[in-house]
């Protein structure tokens, strides 16, 4: 074989693999990619609006899926099924939430989101002007360390419905059934539960506070993101 057309060859072969290597994603950064979207995604997070009620359910893009109690398990589950799954689907393909899933404002209300379009809703309104939660940047994207929640709640929790009747909750799994619940019997009655205070909640660093406002609550949201 001539030499130049071996070196032809060679040089093609390596244009190739290297081109094959610009698009495998390392499992952290898979990972991390992958909870900054959903966080971007639904304007939770340090850099969001909301937070997170867990647990919540992950569809991946071989549309299997996980229920996840914490952003712990969020981030293992991710990682778990990258590892199995990752070199059988093309790497963009990111887990999404599973409608519907619930959030809380730093109003302390309980906001379920069941399609696109609450979704839509839900965003624009977390848009109060460029660099603020919701904006541009938002999410945690051009940040490391996604996946992290201002705050979570300590339980048991209270909570108040549009009707003024209450209900006391001892786990995430209570609080989200509690919701649903409430929805199912009175569909007609709108207005968006609420969080009852005061209330204990758990910070990024595992101090746990007492929160007895609104305004306290919020404060805690600004101050976490710095």
């Amino acid at each position: 074989m001539p030499f130049g057309f071996l070196a032809i060859i060679v040089t093609l072969g390596f244009l190739f693999a290297c081109q094959k290597d610009e698009g495998v994603e390392s499992t952290d950064n898979f990972v991390d990619n992958s909870v900054e979207e959903i966080q971007s995604r639904s304007g939770a997070g340090v850099f969001g609006c909301y937070e997170l009620v867990f647990p919540v359910t992950l569809q991946f893009a071989d549309s299997t899926t996980a229920t996840v109690n914490s952003y712990e398990e969020l981030r293992q589950a991710i990682r778990t099924w990258f590892e199995t799954n990752g070199n059988q689907h093309h790497h963009k393909n990111r887990p999404t939430l599973v409608y519907p899933y619930q959030v809380t404002n730093n109003a302390g209300e309980i906001i379920t989101v069941e399609n696109d379009a609450q979704l839509k809703d839900l965003l624009a309104a977390c848009r109060p002007g460029p660099g603020g939660p919701g904006g541009p940047g938002h999410g945690g994207h051009g940040h490391h360390g996604g996946g992290d929640a201002c705050y979570t709640l300590v339980f048991p929790i209270t909570i108040q419905f549009a009707d003024s009747t209450q209900v006391t909750v001892a786990s995430q799994e209570e609080f989200r059934q509690a919701v649903h619940d409430w929805k199912q019997n009175n569909p007609n009655t709108h207005g968006r539960p609420e969080i009852v205070f005061p209330i204990t909640v758990t910070l990024k660093d595992g101090t746990q506070v007492v929160v007895n406002s609104k305004a306290e609550l919020q404060a805690i949201k600004e101050a976490c993101r710095g």
